[in-house]
């Protein structure tokens, strides 16, 4: 499975990247990156087919842990997923 480091992730925030955000809803809606797409965790195995098996996703979570199972569950499905270490928390800290 791959990984990528929040300052490699934050380089690519500007070109057109396919993110996953993980989280629940609440969380999506107090924060979120512009054009994320939004599946939480627990909706994701029911939800697969919203997915592209050709396109790499981001998967991005509140720190970083669920993103790395849910990274290695896509990748085992056929689908190009790339975990983002750290998440949202990273992300923001990285931001200030």
């Amino acid at each position: 499975m791959q990984s990528i480091a929040i300052q490699d992730f934050r380089s690519l925030l500007e070109e057109s990247i396919a993110i996953l955000d993980i989280r629940d809803k609440g969380a999506y809606k107090e924060n979120h990156l512009a054009g994320a797409i939004s599946i939480p965790t627990t909706s994701l195995p029911n939800r697969l087919s919203e997915l592209d098996k050709s396109t790499t996703y981001y998967v991005l979570s509140h720190s970083g842990r669920r993103s790395e199972i849910i990274a290695e569950f896509l990748n085992n499905n056929g689908f190009q997923a790339i975990h983002v270490i750290g998440g949202m928390k990273a992300l923001k800290k990285a931001a200030a």
